[in-house]
């Protein structure tokens, strides 16, 4: 057990045995919170930049409620129906949540820098490490089950870090509530659960695996993530399949070092001191005590990541405010001596300076054609998925937000060459779920025929009508160097007749979705439900 909560170690120094939990949070947190939540929020208002390619995906699933879908849990689907139900789905009300849960986060922060011990200022210094950390900005700033991750996370480490302060094994019931449906929200909270359960073998923490109330919290855990799990079966495990794929197909592999200097940029450079404070408080320090399990936790994951070489920070960049929060406590201590007090104005003040400068590769605050030179400059341009296609000018979560417009255009074009009788058979057919869920966001005022896919969840929401022998297909086909657009070979062997509508161009997307053929096909050879199974995308 951790020393009593009026012990020294709880205490910094100049500071009183009140108990962290008789203080208040200092204001200077609650203003770290609401600049990251305006800096989330804001753009939605204004601006170049669009829906995000995997926000029209997540409308899309919410219009197909179910308890599991290919690439996600449901729970962040359920609560965007409930959104649009209330508000509708404009990108203010969209962006809303994950602002919110953003300004949530940084709290969070503060209130494990108490708990650990960190007076006002260390609680201010973690909460600007959160609201600072590039890679926790773009979580936030778009809808996706990311941004409610990171508040699972955080929460669960902070019910664990007062499991040990108050001895109070009951609120292993509340780790598994939050657990069940944080794993309803996304799978990969497995990796915390991974990693607590080797860290507490490889410490006194083993202890707690003779207390029937983490049992009771595990089973709590389990009754609340067994809808998804029932889904998961009756779909033939659709999800491992899409894990399996994306892990050899999509992720880009990345060197270990290269991994680690990842994580070092991600969490902003200037709070490498502060996180590695954090690390040696939870597993080398006198006052880290029974903490130490949590310091092997992120140890842990890290070393997953790095041998798996996984080139997405975002994985595990949700352990991260329990490290600024210890190291904030360590720091708050050690930086009251003579010669260091200057050190409590300068460090949170780069910080903020440098999150700041930051803050327009993870925003969309700038005009693609600045933020592309701006981010050249800085050297942070990250390829986060693998290959060629993947590359742009831009981040990937801001390139996927642009030119959208004008593949609907594109669509509605080639739509309008149908006769009327084609128009009522028609359907539109894209080979990725980021090629039609735009287009049915951005065209329901456009009265353009209902979209398919075999990509992911749209698999499952399909075949299309065997009636469907018009097809506006979007991709299935290149542009060759003479300019020539060429089919894919498989078109030509489904409809009599192919006419090549348009090419979708543009400038700061992905490459992948650059030159996009758009094609008429007409007088399908067989119903497309035959060929259904060979269409489907799981990655």
């Amino acid at each position: 057990m951790l020393p009593p909560k009026e012990a020294s170690w709880m205490v910094p120094e100049g500071g009183t045995a009140t108990g962290p939990e008789r203080r208040a949070l200092p204001p200077l947190l609650y203003v770290a919170a609401a600049a990251l939540f305006l800096l989330a929020w804001v753009p939605s208002w204004f601006g170049p930049a669009g829906i995000f390619i995997d926000e029209a995906y997540y409308l899309a699933c919410a219009s197909h409620p179910a308890l599991g879908y290919v690439d996600h849990p449901p729970f962040s689907i359920f609560v965007l129906a409930g959104l649009r139900g209330i508000a509708g789905d404009s990108l203010p009300v969209l962006r809303f949540l994950p602002a919110l849960s953003g300004a949530a986060a940084v709290m969070l922060a503060g209130l494990l820098a108490r708990s650990l011990g960190a007076g006002s200022w260390g609680q201010v210094l973690a909460g600007i490490a959160v609201a600072s950390a590039p890679v926790l900005q773009a979580m936030v700033g778009f809808y996706s089950m990311n941004a409610f991750g990171v508040l699972f996370w955080s929460a669960i480490l902070l019910l664990l870090v007062e499991i040990e302060r108050r001895d109070e094994p009951r609120l292993w019931l509340a780790v598994g509530a939050l657990a069940g449906v944080g794993l309803e929200n996304k799978h990969t909270l497995v990796l915390l659960a991974l990693g607590l359960a080797v860290g507490m073998l490889l410490t006194r923490a083993r202890r707690h695996f003779a207390s029937p109330w983490l049992w009771a919290g595990l089973g709590v855990a389990a009754l609340l993530v067994a809808p998804n799990l029932i889904w998961q079966a009756s779909h033939d495990w659709a999800s491992l399949e899409f894990y399996r794929q994306a892990d050899l197909l999509k992720n880009d592999p990345t060197p270990p070092l290269d991994v680690l200097m990842g994580q070092v940029l991600a969490q902003n450079p200037v709070a490498l001191p502060l996180w590695l404070s954090g690390l040696g408080f939870l597993l080398f320090s006198r006052r880290g005590g029974s903490l130490r399990h949590l310091g092997l936790l992120f140890v842990v994951l890290l070393a997953l990541l790095m041998a798996g070489q996984k080139s997405r920070p975002d994985r595990i960049a949700a352990v991260y405010p329990l490290l600024f929060a210890a190291g904030a406590a360590l720091l708050d201590e050690r930086w009251r001596r003579p010669g260091l007090a200057w050190l409590r104005t300068a460090y949170p003040a780069l910080l903020v300076l440098v999150g700041i400068g930051l803050a327009p590769v993870a925003f969309p605050l700038l005009p693609p054609q600045w933020l592309a030179r701006y981010a050249e400059r800085l050297g942070v341009v990250p390829q986060i998925e693998a290959g060629e296609g993947k590359r742009s000018p831009l981040p990937q979560w801001l390139a996927d937000r642009y030119e959208w417009r004008g593949l609907v255009d594109d669509v509605a074009d080639a739509v309008s060459r149908l006769s009327p009788e084609e128009r009522e058979r028609a359907v539109v057919f894209g080979t990725s779920y980021g090629l039609v869920a735009p287009v049915e966001y951005l065209g329901r005022d456009r009265d353009l025929p209902p979209a398919y896919s075999g990509h992911n969840s749209y698999f499952s929401w399909g075949p299309p009508p065997e009636s469907a022998d018009a097809v506006v297909v979007i991709g299935l086909g290149d542009v060759a160097p003479d300019g020539e657009v060429r089919p894919d070979p498989g078109l030509r062997e489904l409809f009599e007749q192919l006419e090549v509508a348009s090419v979708y161009r543009c400038t700061w997307c992905p490459a992948w979705r650059d030159e996009t053929p758009i094609w008429i096909a007409r007088r399908a050879k067989r119903p497309l439900g035959d060929v259904w199974e060979a269409l489907r995308v799981y990655r």
